[in-house]
């Protein structure tokens, strides 16, 4: 793979540079997913390639990689699931904060995960800081236990000093796993903690309690970043334009079977163009004269934008089943939002 040009997004440089570090893996990954259900175990259509195959691909068949390695299987995943379509998301900032201040409370709703946009999507974080490093996005995608146990959410933060040292165990991208499974953000973080202490027993090492860290600081640092992905998940998320909408890429057939090639350059979608812009144009109090009417005058409420939150469906026969969706944030007393402009850029 050629050196990545000044234009190329920063998402596309990290992509150039795990390739430097593991020249054929996405060779070998191309011919797991060709081999899917044949040579190789099958798996859901929504998990590009399950974690299982990621860690032979970087393992060369080897039973275990060395601890310093282990975060690469991450790495390599999101990136393998994410150069096949290499969307990025950039929020409208209005947007952004309404949705990463939105708590995460209550039970996680993890079944609307799965409508994720495309198989990795790439989250830009402007001003954002995680562990007192700048993030400058993140990746998600679901992993798929191909042994049995629970699907996971999978977050790799870009705080790299610069992609080119994606990889270094100090200075690298961190990833973050959410086994899902029921129960709070919280729970899902606890599920991981109680994984790793299994995993190191298994191997033989001792991790202190502080190494693997504490669920519900965890949960605080995750929880605007989970709720971002969520929004993308959301039946009426605006992403784009009303025209072009983002979807996971369709394979060509070759003669090695069938084979997804990567676009020449990344896809940025806008999210949130509308919403955004009409919560600028309606801040509360400002330009209504119904919301500065004077004593005597039957004023109405002013325009705001209701939090995003969780809304329990009741289901089934009898309406005694419940189901938790997610509700995206909505402006009240906004006229005419759809007449507000969006537009779509495109990464060169």
């Amino acid at each position: 793979m050629t050196s990545p040009q000044p234009t190329d997004p920063r998402p596309r440089q990290v992509v150039t540079a795990v390739a430097r570090a593991y020249p054929d893996a996405w060779t070998l990954v191309d011919r797991m997913r060709a081999g899917r259900g044949g040579e190789f175990p099958d798996w859901p259509e929504w998990c590009f390639l399950p974690l299982q195959g990621i860690q032979a691909v970087i393992g060369r068949g080897a039973a275990q990689l060395p601890p310093e390695r282990f975060a690469h299987i991450g790495i390599v995943g999101a990136l393998a699931a994410w150069r096949v379509s290499q969307g990025i998301y950039r929020f409208d900032p209005d947007l952004a904060a309404a949705v990463a201040e939105t708590p995460l409370t209550g039970e996680l709703p993890a079944a609307l995960l799965y409508r994720l946009p495309e198989w990795c999507v790439y989250i830009e974080t402007p001003g954002r800081t995680y562990g007192g490093r700048p993030l400058h996005g993140f990746w998600a995608h679901l992993d798929y236990e191909v042994d049995g146990g629970n699907d996971e959410l999978r977050l790799v933060l870009d705080v790299a000093r610069t992609p080119a040292e994606a990889m270094d165990p100090v200075h690298g991208q961190i990833p973050v796993p959410l086994i899902l499974g029921g129960g709070t953000l919280t729970d899902a973080l606890e599920r991981v903690i109680e994984s790793g202490k299994q995993r190191a027993q298994a191997l033989g090492l001792e991790v202190s309690a502080e190494a693997l860290g504490d669920a519900e600081a965890q949960a605080a640092a995750v929880a605007p970043l989970v709720a971002l992905v969520l929004y993308l998940c959301a039946e009426n998320a605006e992403i784009g334009d009303d025209v072009t909408r983002p979807a996971r890429p369709e394979p060509k057939r070759t003669k090695r079977g069938p084979r997804l090639f990567p676009p020449p350059k990344a896809t940025s979608w806008d999210v949130g163009v509308r919403i955004g812009a009409a919560l600028r144009r309606t801040a509360v109090g400002e330009g209504d004269p119904a919301a500065s009417a004077g004593e005597g005058s039957r004023s109405r409420p002013r325009a705001h934008i209701r939090r995003a939150h969780w809304h329990t469906f009741r289901i089934g026969e009898g309406r005694t089943g419940r189901k938790v969706r997610w509700v995206a944030p909505v402006t009240v007393n906004v006229e005419d939002t759809g007449a507000l402009p969006a537009t779509v850029h495109r990464a060169e």
